[in-house]
C-alpha cells in the first residue's frame, strides 16, 4: 500500500511553487492528481501558513523582559496604549 501524504501538505507544495494561485486553480491541479480538496480547505491552509507561529512561553518571557526594561508593567501598558492610539 502506498504511503499517503495529507491534503494540507499537497496544498502547501502547490502554493510554494505558485504562491499567486487561486483556490480554484489549486483545487483543479490537485483534482488532476486525484486528490479531492475544496476551496475552503485551500483558504484554510493559506491563512494558517500566513500566521506567525508564536511560542507562548517564549513570548511571555520576552514580554516580561520588555516590561522590566521599561520600568514596570504599568509603564509598558501605558506605552502600548499610546502605540494602539497611533495605529
Amino acid at each position: 500500500m502506498a504511503k499517503r501524504r495529507n491534503k494540507a501538505a499537497k496544498v502547501r507544495a502547490i502554493l510554494a511553487d505558485n504562491p499567486d494561485a487561486t483556490a480554484k486553480e489549486v483545487v483543479k491541479t490537485l483534482a488532476a492528481q486525484r486528490v479531492r480538496v475544496t476551496a475552503a480547505q485551500v483558504y484554510n491552509v493559506r491563512s494558517t501558513a500566513a500566521k506567525p507561529k508564536l511560542d507562548g512561553f517564549a513570548s511571555l518571557i520576552r514580554a516580561k523582559k520588555l516590561a522590566e526594561k521599561m520600568g514596570g508593567i504599568e509603564k509598558a501598558r501605558a506605552a502600548l496604549n499610546v502605540l494602539a492610539r497611533l495605529l
